[in-house]
């Protein structure tokens, strides 16, 4: 158990920076909630800093006040298991969804909540399939990004959504 835990804590540590975007953190924000300064902050993001076992628990006590906030926002918690908790994923696979991570954390600035919310979900149930896949679904992340144009497929996952619940 304590091997799986250092691997939680440095794996939360190098997915940090996205964690925090998604969250709708600035690291000036997410520092003021732990009683740090932004400069702790972007040193715990690039390693110059170890995360500690208390930062670790601070943090995520955080993401889960966030997950639960209205608008809620379900896909950061699921993300941030699959990233930390998830220590089976290795190689590939796991280093596909760190790379999914950081393109959610990149287009979270410039969608609304429901939009990123309904693109992180996306994001999330495809890893659960080939890293193939995610290769692709990132490719059309970039596409939308920097075409900035509203896609069709935002209504269908909206509508499969509304049908599942």
């Amino acid at each position: 158990m304590k091997k799986e835990r250092a691997i939680q804590i440095v794996r939360l540590q190098e997915n940090l920076a996205s964690i925090r975007k998604i969250a709708g953190w600035t690291a000036e924000d997410l520092g003021e909630m732990l009683g740090v300064s932004k400069q702790n902050i972007s040193n715990l993001e690039n390693g110059n800093t170890k995360l500690s076992q208390a930062q670790y628990i601070a943090v995520r006590h955080l993401i889960e006040y966030r997950a639960g906030q209205k608008p809620k926002n379900p896909a950061l918690t699921r993300l941030v298991s699959l990233l930390v908790d998830r220590t089976e994923l290795q190689g590939k696979d796991y280093n596909s969804l760190v790379s999914t991570a950081k393109n959610i954390g990149a287009a979270a600035a410039t969608m609304d909540n429901r939009a990123l919310g309904i693109f992180a979900e996306t994001l999330i149930k495809a890893c659960y399939t080939r890293a193939s896949d995610l290769t692709e679904i990132e490719g059309a992340l970039k596409d939308v990004c920097e075409s900035k144009e509203t896609r069709d497929w935002t209504a269908d996952i909206i509508s499969e959504g509304d049908e599942e619940e």
